[in-house]
């Protein structure tokens, strides 16, 4: 049997075309396994059904190809990627994709997914509803788990935006989970360049695309970052920061001109958001927030220097939700209509919103596709209003007039917490994290009445306590064996190497040797003030720390520092990336390799830098086995110390975080150096 996707209509196996609507026919069961039940969706790509699997009965969303892209090599290679980036991710807050295949009678090219329930945050907002601080920080948290998780995968989305994020709602339809979805244009970065993109060719949905994007240059994770901010600056102002009929314009715009301030645009947006937006919207991807964990970092601290806390471990039931401007200017308050429950994608939209433009040719959309990209993103939306110079927001602010005991928490239960935990990006919520020159916190540790964490010494990180699986079962050298939990109790780490000029202080007060490679001098040579120090000894790193008010990591404390909770290999995930570190070096020829320090940006979960290459680092603890070791250790390697991190010649395996490597307290090398840690002081606990 074929079936119409538009009017569900079922016909003969020889009939191609609906006789009602003249749609093509396409079979009711895919594959022998999946029976087509009805469309829930259209992209650019392909179309979205549910479909029931028929041996276990369970639902998902099935995404076939355009029966136009059948023939095109090409077309079916994105859409192929777009199923392999979605199925790489493989996170709570990502769409997961469950099978792919071509039928072998209709040669239908398909992927299925997980059927959700909810409606997409465009529609949300294309229907008027209004989010609380609490619901954006939800959301948020969500996409930004998500995304940190695909960047980390090499993984660039390059179209995130309102439709591709899907909103789960609960049975009173409020917001209790978000999920991200098409990947169909996201950039695998091992991909060959050349096999799936055209010189001149720029992809993406105009309204959110950041400046390189438009561009059609290289993108990485910041690119990503940007079209966060335009999602923020539409969150607070109702528009997006450049609204133009022609697409091209748009694009020209993102590139070339500045965006009005959120707060010119909507004077109630606080200051603390306003800076962030900005900050997010730059045009040099370097002054945006480094990784989405960064940005929701910072979007958790402006909300707190609102007086809003957006991390708890409960939440209670929504009120009414209010517009911003409405709320703050004591206006009358909007009707709360909340949204039915729909299939997983209702993009009837995004045919217009997706854009391809090769070389100097612009797509003009028709005139239905117009009308639904001005009510989507322009002042001529049906709900836009004016008042007291404001635009209507997106966002309420209950929270800010209320009082202490009627807050608004956000569920931070199960579909975030436990997804940033398992992601690797669970620190934000585990524990509080404080990065240098901060002094106010964070995260919280998931409660409203967490004391705030204490504040890191210069050029130092606050590591929160916790419990962590030290080891690696994987491993050919039996001494990274076996696995086994640690505990550790909070303390602070430097974020970077200790460096020459650093070094160079406690030389000229102490009297201290200098390395030899500063040949005599008491001071380093030209160039190297920003070198990790090298040549130093386990005593001269003992005694450089003792000055500086400091000590010597541990050998737990420093694998916590470097790989957080989640059993990653490496600081930034378990591939190894030459571009994350500085390893790999040939010395030959050229003995020192060493690069300055943050030069690379494979960040630890907690922030630090440089945990893999450059240097090795020296720890505080001697050798020994781990508890249940089946290794023997040698008599004579009981005096020597650990150095971890590998150094810039190591290769993947010798970089890795587990890699334990030994020698004696007196040895020195260009190759190792070391990074100072300092107790911190306990948490205060507060009293029922």
């Amino acid at each position: 049997m074929k079936q119409c996707p538009a009017c569900g209509r079922e016909y003969d196996d020889n009939v191609t075309f609906c006789p009602v609507d003249g749609n093509g026919l396409f079979p009711t069961l895919i594959d022998g396994k999946y029976r087509i039940e009805k469309k829930i969706g259209e992209g650019g790509m392909g179309q979205v059904y549910r479909a029931t699997h028929v041996e276990i009965g369970t639902p998902f969303a099935l995404k076939v190809l355009h029966a136009q892209f059948g023939e095109d090599a090409t077309a079916i290679a994105r859409f192929r990627r777009e199923a392999q980036a979605a199925a790489q991710i493989r996170h709570p807050n990502a769409v997961s994709v469950t099978d792919f295949g071509v039928t072998k009678d209709s040669n239908l090219v398909y992927f299925v997914m997980e059927y959700l329930e909810g409606m997409s945050l465009g529609e949300w907002l294309r229907e008027g509803h209004g989010l609380s601080y609490a619901d954006i920080f939800l959301i948020f948290s969500g996409i930004c788990a998500a995304l940190h998780t695909a960047h980390t995968k090499g993984i660039v989305h390059r179209d995130v935006k309102p439709d591709n994020i899907f909103l789960l709602l609960d049975e009173d339809n409020h917001i209790k989970g978000v999920k991200v979805l098409d990947f169909g244009i996201a950039k695998l970065k091992r991909q060959d360049k050349s096999t799936l993109t055209v010189s001149g060719t720029v992809v993406g949905t105009p309204d959110y695309m950041s400046p390189e994007q438009c561009q059609g240059l290289e993108l990485d994770a910041r690119s990503d970052i940007y079209s966060l901010g335009v999602m923020l600056y539409q969150l607070f102002t109702g528009r997006v920061p450049f609204q133009n009929e022609n697409p091209m314009a748009t694009l020209v715009a993102h590139v070339s001109q500045a965006p009005l301030p959120p707060a010119t645009v909507n004077p109630n947006v606080p200051p603390s958001i306003n800076q962030l937006i900005l900050r997010a919207l730059a045009k040099n991807p370097a002054d945006r927030p480094e990784t989405a964990l960064h940005l929701l970092g910072e979007l958790d601290q402006a909300l707190r220097e609102i007086g809003v806390t957006p991390a708890t471990t409960s939440r209670p039931t929504l009120p009414t939700t209010l517009p911003a401007t409405q709320l703050l200017n004591d206006h009358k308050t909007v009707d709360d209509k909340r949204p039915s429950k729909a299939g997983l994608h209702n993009t009837s939209a995004e045919n217009h919103q997706t854009l391809q433009l090769i070389a100097e040719v612009s797509a003009t959309p028709d005139k239905s596709d117009t009308q639904i990209h001005r009510r989507s993103t322009g002042s001529n939306r049906k709900l836009d209003m004016q008042f007291g110079g404001g635009t209507r927001a997106y966002v309420t602010a209950e929270e800010t007039v209320a009082p202490a005991n009627n807050r608004l928490w956000l569920m931070a239960a199960g579909v975030v917490v436990v997804g940033l935990v398992l992601a690797g990006g669970g620190w934000y919520f585990q524990r509080g994290l404080l990065r240098e020159g901060d002094t106010t916190q964070k995260m919280t540790a998931g409660r409203p009445d967490t004391p705030p964490v204490p504040a890191p010494p210069p050029g130092m990180v606050y590591i929160p306590g916790g419990t962590f699986i030290m080891g690696n079962n994987a491993s050919p050298d039996d001494f990274e064996k076996p696995e086994h939990e640690r505990q550790v109790a909070p303390f602070f780490i430097d974020k970077t190497e200790v460096t020459n000029e650093q070094y160079a202080k406690f030389v000229q007060e102490t009297g201290h040797p200098p390395p030899p490679n500063w040949r005599g001098q008491k001071t380093f040579p030209p160039g190297t003030a920003k070198l990790p120090v090298a040549e130093v000894s386990w005593d001269d790193a003992q005694a450089f720390a003792k000055w500086a008010g400091k000590r010597l990591p541990t050998e737990v404390e420093w694998e916590y520092a470097a790989r957080g909770t989640d059993r990653r290999l490496y600081p930034w995930g378990n591939e190894f990336d030459p571009s994350k570190l500085n390893a790999g070096r040939d010395i030959s020829q050229i003995k020192d390799q060493r690069r300055q320090v943050g030069s690379f940006g494979g960040e630890s979960p907690f922030g630090l830098l440089d945990m893999a290459g450059n240097v090795s680092e020296w720890t505080d603890s001697g050798y020994d086995l781990y508890p249940g070791s089946q290794a023997v250790i040698k008599p004579q390697f009981q005096p020597l110390k650990i150095i971890r991190g590998g150094c810039f010649a190591d290769d993947a395996r010798k970089t890795m975080v587990t890699r334990r490597l030994m020698n004696d307290r007196t040895f020195r090398d260009l190759s190792t150096g070391f990074r100072c840690a300092k107790d911190a002081p306990a948490l205060a606990t507060n009293s029922p």
